[in-house]
């Protein structure tokens, strides 16, 4: 049941909502057209947060990320430990994204990688981090550019956002988890593509739709 405007009064008003969270919920409510949450929201941050609306420089390269994990909601730093997080939170929910044949033809190990002129070009996942950038060697000197699961399996952390959101996509769609129930990625960053909601819902969907036609496919359905 939806919350109404005195439950919602009481959730952004809690002192522990950061200025990055409220202004993602009023991003939210901007996007529902909903104004009298829109107005709410804007109260509070002009009380709590002086001069949130005006421009700031961009901090390097890093963008607060919120990551949550069935009722488990964490902030980040960066974009790059609320991926990681979340991809050990699959790996533990479904092993079989790292151990199951079919996911290779699915786009998620093997397949799960980037194509160039050459060939392949990097691979999402690898058992050992000189396989990540078959076509960039160099890359795999740098432990920036890759994670070591707790399953032992490397992550290639040289990607964008949009390549993580949609790897998260894809283990979502195969682990029968869907992105906004069972899981989020809001990277809190105005700039960044994946900041307009409607299109990451969407992006989400037609993953899972794809998916499903391959396993369908796969499993031999009519």
């Amino acid at each position: 049941m939806p919350m109404n405007i005195e439950q919602f009064r009481r959730m952004i008003q809690a002192p522990e909502r950061t200025q990055q969270e409220l202004e993602q919920t009023l991003r939210n409510v901007v996007d529902r057209n909903d104004r009298d949450r829109a107005q709410e929201v804007k109260s509070v941050l002009d009380s709590r947060f002086a001069g949130w609306d005006k421009p700031t420089a961009r901090r390097g390269g890093a963008t607060e990320t919120i990551a949550r994990w069935g009722s488990t909601r964490k902030n980040f730093t960066t974009a790059k430990e609320a991926y990681l997080w979340l991809v050990e939170r699959f790996s533990e929910a479904n092993p079989q994204l790292f151990t199951d044949i079919r996911w290779e033809t699915t786009g998620y190990v093997a397949v799960g990688k980037r194509r160039g002129a050459a060939g392949v070009a990097r691979n999402y996942f690898a058992r050992q981090p000189g396989s990540l950038f078959r076509a960039a060697a160099h890359l795999a000197d740098d432990p920036n550019n890759f994670h070591r699961l707790s399953n032992g399996w490397y992550v290639n952390t040289n990607l964008s956002n949009a390549e993580k959101f949609e790897i998260l996509c894809r283990f979502g769609g195969v682990s029968k988890l869907d992105y906004e129930r069972d899981w989020e990625w809001e990277v809190l960053d105005p700039s960044d593509a994946l900041v307009a909601r409607k299109a990451r819902v969407a992006l989400a969907e037609e993953i899972f739709a794809e998916l499903e036609r391959a396993l369908s496919v796969q499993r031999g359905d009519a």
